[in-house]
This record gives structure tokens, sequence and C-alpha cells, in this order.
């Protein structure tokens, strides 16, 4: 370092702990021309391609070692280390199995462990085919190569002392210092972005709304966009690995982390929102973790409550959502730390070997959530332990000691799961190369990762997740709204970023807390949001922000309009006490005092919550608004659609109940038996009265259904998404503005354990202009029409009547249309009743 200090001052370049990094870089690449030297295949005064097993180029780094080139090289980039986005380039790394040296655009040498077939250098594109053999083969190389050591730093993480972080760490780590240009894993909380576990943090990444406010939307491609952006906020942090997303689906309303999940209650949502935002994560060279698997339901007793669950319920209910994240090439799989029928879900061999890895066929590895293990579950299906310390002894279950009794096998699985996902998605690869813990002090604190774009996309995101609820006509607001009364402290509720900071389950109305706490530092409070939007409508705003209900009340009546506002929050570790907003009683006392003595339509409720809340107050209402965690845009949100700046779209993901009564509530007791099966959130409440149903979320336009279609296909349709049954139907804009509309498939299905109707299909249709037709298609795949037989262990398509309904929300239904299965072949209604003896 001392030496490099004194070619820093003859460089004339300011010395920083950056820089020596960068030179040490390019120290270990000079080390590299020596073991050129002294191969014999290379000529150093050649600049030729070297030549090597059945002409394979295998280095390409055999140009001059002139002093006056390298000291310009030296120069060139050791200048760059004062950008914020630079690291230190790999020029060349080693071959496994082999002496030699290789760029990116070069293959190693075959190897009689690789039947002589040449393959990739580590640095290699993805799509790089000048090799006999391909990143299969690397990988089976890289194992040949490493040592024991280097394995086992795959298995175990490192960076944490008890429970805490240790500085320039990211919050998982593993895989650090190893040959063959192989970077580390530094991974990161959280789904919902990248978490603010350091003040030096907050205000440099994106606050964004919450996962179950993105499932509002309904939208594929908002949740691609969104999931990219996320990545490249991890990169500029030096993560390569995302610890997301959540999917499990909302068994407990009350539930801590629901607002982490975007499954809401129906696991079909979960499996079709899982694709995209896998897709955008991995799409930008960084790995997607799904979590929690599985039956992670609450946070109440989290690491003793015994989750006992029926095989049919866990397929049917709890797994599409991880099944369709496996389908769509998820790197990892978090286990989670409940107890499942009995056995902690990290080192549950019917869950984790049986049921994940052969069954659903997940190509990736396992790692256990932070301190999750109770015991060495290598063989029990765990590929890593994270942090890579127990908390409370600081010592590891995945000891050498204890990893030693495997056998090589078994390890080169568990390691060669990680390369694999690794190489497939590029990040060995230059443009996705990541800083080695601990020298990463400039991503994680001094990098600004958010931009305007972002700030942009997640003002759009939080708009688009608004829920109207309920609305007799006042909004939106028009020119007659002319003074508004804005009541109660959630109307100008602050973000506590030191309080936050200093305690890990603390959340605010814009973000939840826990690990999945992006602290949103300056958000735009409802009264912000208003106050700029009434600038621009010319509007007067009243306010009483100290929940004091005869001021409220007296402002409420001399206003055109009353807004009230009310908010709660959830954490991880603990579930919500109830239902309720923090303002409930202020809520109802309010808005029943305006509407006393003003029509009831005068009244306008606004609510930021983590989930399903109940409204005592919507009989003094004319309208009700609801956003869940939305970030920093959240009064930019609410007042875009309450002055009909853009027309609200969001369906809701969960029920709102009219009471607590009829919803599960978290297990107190160590066994929690899952009575309900089947019935799981929206499809217990079928038949009974709820406040806003499953899929509900109204427009400031109408729209209209017509022209239902079933077509039944011989053989699957590729103009219908390769689905055997395809339902059409045509929706059309039948008031006086423009909008969105959700459009939604339920199906019932002839099996007596089966709820009603599944939601089996959604499309978010583009904006449709009044008057304006959208034909919307459902593709119903084989798996749409069955259940799982838990003594056969298969899933099957009943004989009989399948109904089809179409609609706005699972109680809106405009359209049904039914079929006839026979055999397993679908056949239209009036065809093969005989056959099936209906």
């Amino acid at each position: 370092a001392t030496s490099l200090k004194s070619l820093a001052r003859t460089l004339g370049l300011k010395f920083s702990p950056r820089l020596l990094a960068a030179m040490l870089h390019l120290v270990a690449s000079l080390a590299s021309f020596c073991l050129l030297a002294s191969s014999a295949s290379i000529d150093r005064s050649d600049n030729s391609t070297c030549e090597g097993v059945d002409g394979d180029r295998t280095s390409t780094q055999c140009s001059s070692t002139d002093d006056s080139s390298l000291l310009a090289i030296v120069k060139h980039n050791v200048q760059k280390a004062d950008d914020v986005k630079f690291t230190p380039p790999i020029f060349s790394a080693q071959c496994p199995l082999s002496p030699n040296m290789c760029r990116g655009d070069s293959c190693c040498p075959g190897h009689p462990l690789t039947s002589w077939r040449s393959f990739p250098c580590p640095l290699a594109g993805r799509k790089f085919k000048g090799c006999a053999g391909g990143q299969d083969v690397l990988v089976k190389a890289l194992l040949a190569a490493m040592t024991k050591d280097e394995k086992y730093r795959f298995l175990q993480g490192v960076g944490w002392k008890g429970h805490d972080n240790m500085k320039e760490y990211h919050i998982g780590n593993a895989a650090a210092y190893q040959r063959f240009g192989i970077p580390p894993l530094n991974m990161d909380d959280n789904g919902q972005g990248f978490r603010t576990f350091d003040r030096r943090i907050v205000g440099k990444v994106t606050s964004w709304p919450c996962g179950l406010a993105i499932a509002a939307t309904w939208s594929e491609v908002d949740t691609t966009r969104w999931a990219a952006a996320l990545a490249e906020e991890f990169k500029v942090k030096g993560a390569n690995v995302i610890l997301g997303p959540g999917v499990n689906v909302h068994r407990v309303a009350r539930g801590g982390r629901n607002a982490e999940y975007i499954s809401g209650e129906a696991p079909y949502l979960g499996a079709r929102l899982a694709v995209p935002y896998i897709h955008g994560v991995q799409s930008k060279g960084v790995l997607a973790v799904v979590k929690h698997f599985i039956v992670n339901n609450q946070e109440t007793n989290r690491n003793s409550v015994n989750s006992i669950v029926d095989a049919r319920s866990l397929w049917e209910v709890y797994y599409p959502p991880f099944q369709a994240a496996v389908d769509a090439g998820v790197s990892a799989v978090m286990c989670s730390y409940n107890v499942v029928n009995g056995k902690h879900a990290c080192g549950n061999p019917d869950v984790l070997l049986t049921d994940l890895k052969e069954t659903m066929g997940f190509k990736g590895w396992v790692q256990s959530d932070w301190w999750a293990l109770h015991s060495f579950a290598a063989p029990q299906g765990v590929d890593q332990e994270m942090p890579g310390i127990r908390g409370h002894d600081g010592k590891a279950y995945f000891s050498a000691w204890n990893l030693d009794v495997l056998p090589g096998a078994k390890i080169d699985d568990m390691v060669g799961r990680q390369l694999k996902m690794m190489l497939r998605h590029g990040l060995f690869e230059a443009a996705n190369r990541v800083c080695q813990p601990p020298q990463c002090h400039e991503e994680l604190y001094d990098h600004i990762a958010t931009s305007q774009k972002h700030a942009e996309l997640s003002a759009e995101l939080a708009t688009k997740s608004v829920l109207l609820l309920k609305n007799t006509g006042i909004l939106p607001f028009g020119a007659r709204v002319k003074k508004i009364a804005l009541l109660g402290s959630a109307c100008n509720a602050p973000a506590d970023v030191r309080q936050q900071l200093r305690k890990f389950d603390v959340g605010s109305y814009y973000n939840l807390g826990g690990s999945g706490r992006v602290i949103a530092s300056d958000p735009v409070t409802i009264y912000s949001g208003l106050s700029e939007a009434c600038k621009k409508h010319r509007c007067e705003l009243v306010t009483e922000f100290s929940d004091n209900v005869d001021v409220a009340i007296a402002k409420g009546r001399g206003a055109d309009v009353a807004v009230i506002c009310g908010g709660t929050t959830s954490t991880e570790m603990q579930d919500r006490p109830n239902l309720s907003v923090d303002q409930e009683a202020f809520m109802v006392a309010v808005s029943k005092g305006i509407s006393s003595t003003k029509t009831p339509g005068a009244v306008v409720t606004l609510t930021m919550t983590p989930g399903a809340v109940v409204m005592p107050w919507l009989e003094h209402t004319g309208a009700a608004l609801n956003i869940f965690l939305a970030g920093t845009y959240t009064g930019t949100a609410f007042a875009s659609a309450l002055f009909g700046e853009t027309n609200p779209s969001a369906k809701s993901p969960v029920t709102f109940p009219i009471t607590e009564f009829g919803t599960v509530f978290p297990c107190k007791e160590t066994d929690c038996h899952y009575k309900e099966g089947l019935f799981v959130g929206w499809t217990a409440f079928e038949g009974k009265p709820v406040n806003f149903p499953f899929g509900h979320g109204l427009s400031f336009t109408t729209f209209g259904y017509s022209e239902l279609i079933v077509s039944i296909f011989k053989h699957k349709s590729k103009q219908c998404d390769n689905a055997s049954v395809c339902v059409y139907a045509l929706v059309k804009n039948t008031g006086k503005v423009k909008g969105v509309e959700v459009a939604q498939l339920y199906l019932g299905i002839p099996d007596a354990g089966e709820p009603l109707k599944l939601l089996r299909g959604f499309e978010r249709l583009p904006e449709l202009e009044p008057g304006h037709v959208a034909v919307v298609v459902f593709p119903l795949h084989a798996r749409d029409l069955q259940v799982y037989d838990a003594l056969k262990k298969t899933w099957h398509a009943a004989d009989g009547l399948y109904r089809v309904y179409v609609g706005s929300s699972s109680r809106d239904i405009r359209l049904a249309e039914k079929f006839v299965l026979c055999g397993g072949d679908p056949a239209g209604t009036m065809q093969h009743k005989l056959n099936c003896k209906l």
C-alpha cells in the first residue's frame, strides 16, 4: 500500500481507499502477466491471439508489457476511480483447470475433466459461443478447480457480529475473494426497494410504493418496470442479489408483512405478478430471491409457530406463486422462520427437497432467512446459511466441521446451483461487477441510486395504486369546490427518520417497518399534495391536524367539502393489533358530525394502510379512497385522483371486511391449524357482506361488458397463449371520460371441495376513450382447470360443468358462460353431455 501511495503521487492522483482498491486490482492483473510469461504457450513479443487445445482462443492477454504502456494503463484506469459508478475492471481471469489467463472474448482449454472440451472464459458474456462447451462445462470446470475453502465461502454468509451488520458489508455476503473471476454475492433487502439500514443511505435510494400497492395495479407491465428500476438501484449500491419478491398469500388479515407480499389474497394474482418481477430484476444482472417459503403467514411467534396445513391447501393456495417463480427461473428461494407440519421450514425435507426441488423442479439454491436455521440443514435441502452465524453464540451451523461430513457431490450441487445462476444472469460480466465487501463504503453510503426518472416512476406507480372504493358523485372535485377542509393528523403526518433508524420494527404511513423498510425521508404528505393541487385549481385549504373532533367538525361544516385522513402502518416481527386505522374514533365522530348538517356526499375519507382495514365511517361519507403504503409520493397520488388529473384504475388485492369477525387471526398457540383449508382470504367471504370485495375498484367512467365467447380447441391455440380453452369478451368505455379497466375472470370448478369461484384470469386494458371498445382475451391453461389429489400426489381436472364469470370484481360479475369437461377434454356447453352423464 505504501508503494502504491508513492505511485499515486507520481501520477498526480489523490490517494483514497477507493483508489487503493483499484490499484490493488491492477496489481492482480499484472501478476497475471507473470503467469502468462511462464507459460510455454504464450509468446510475449507477439500481440496475436494465443492458440490452445483444439485451436480455441485460450488467452488474448498477450499485448506488450512495455513499461510506458503499462503506465498508461495504470493512469487511465485509476483516474476512473473518482467516478462513483466505477468498479475496477477485471482485465483477465485464470482459466479453471489451467494456468492460462483469459479475457471475456476467449475460451479456456479443454481438460480430461471436461472431456477435452474447451469452454468460455469465466468473464465471457452470455452470448459468447466460440467454444466447444458452454456454461455447463464451465461450471463443471470451476467446481473441479475450486478448493474446499473457496466452495465453503458460497455456503456460509459473512459480515455480521451477533445481530449487528458490520460496516461496509451488505445485509447478506457470500462467495468472497474467489479466483477465476468469480464475483462475490452481495445481497440486500428488500423486494420493494433498497433497505435504508444506515442514515447515510436515506434519500439516496427511492422510497417506492410497497409490494401490495403494486399488486393493486394488476399490471404485469408496471411490475416489470418497477422490478427493473429496483435492480438498477441495487447495482448502484453494489448489490447483485435482491432479497425479493415476497409472494406469501395473505391468510391473516393483520399480517405484519402483508404490505410486502404481491399475492394479496389470491395465489393466481401472485403467480402472475411474480413472473414479470423476476424477469425485470434478472434482466438487469441482479439475482432475485423469492420468499418466504413456506406458509409464513404471521409474524406473531414466527420462530416457533407450527403451521399445520394439508397437502391440497399447500399446492392449491400457498405454492402457486412459488411455482410460478420457479418456472420463471428465479435464482434462489428463501426458506422461512416458522415450523411446517412439525419441522422448521429451513430444515424440512418434505417442502425443500420433495416439493420444491423435485416436484417443482427448482434449479437454483435455497438460502435460510437470517438466523432461521435450527440445525445443520444441508442434508434437508438448505444450500446457504444466512447471515452465516447463529445469533445467540456467534457460531455457524454451516461450519467447515459440519460441511466436511457431506459428500463432495453434495457440496458441488450446493455451490453449482449458485454458480449456474450467476453465470446465467451475467454476474461475471464486466457491466455487472460489484464491489468486494468490506470495500463497499462508497457504493453503500455515498452513491446516489435514485434519479429523476425513478422518482417519476415512483409517483406514477403510487398514483396508479390509489383505490377509489366509494364515490357517490362528489369526485373528482370540480370548479364548484372552492374551499376544502383537510382534517386529521394523518393528513400531515411526518416520517420520523430518527425513530425509524433507531428501532428496527418502526414504520410510518409511507413505509412499513423491518427489513422491508425504505424510509421516505421527506414524503409528500396529503397536505403537501393538496396544497400544490389547490394552487393549480384555485381552491382554499383550511386545516385541523390535532385530531380535535369539535374543531374539525366546525371547519368541515364551513367548507364545500371535508377531507378526513387516517392511517396505520405495520412491521416485521409483529402483526397488527387490529384492522383499525389509528384515527378511527376521530374519523367516525367527524364524518358523522359533518354529515348531520351537510349531505354525507360532502365528506371524503383518505386512508393509508398496509393492508385491509375496517371503515365504520363509510355511511357518513360520499367517497372513500385508500392507498397501500406508497412511499414518497403518497400525497401527490391522492391529489391527482381527487382533482381528476388521473382516473383511478386500481383494483383491491384484498377484501375490506365490515368487521374483523370472519377474518383469520394470528395463532397464539404453537400449533396453528389451517382449518379453513382452501377457503383463504376473499374466498372465505363469498356470500357474506363486506365493505368492499376482492378485485373491487371504481373509476370516474363506466365500462360495459358484452359478447362473452368460450372457445374450445382440440389442440393448444397459439392465438391464445397455447391454451385449450380461451374466453373472449368486449369491454366498452360507456362513460364520459377516458379510463382504464381491469377485466377479471373467475372460474367455478365442479369439485365439492373447491370455493364457489376462483380467480383464473385478468387483463389490465389500455386506456380507452369514451365509446371505445377493447377485446379482452383470457387463456385457460390445463393447471387453471385442475385440482390437487393429495393421495395420488397429482393434478387432475374433474369431469363436469365449469362456470365462467367475467366482470369488474369478484362480486361485480357482468357476463357468465359454461363449458363441460369430459375425460380430460373440454367441450362446448351442449356437447358430450351424455358422455359425461350430466
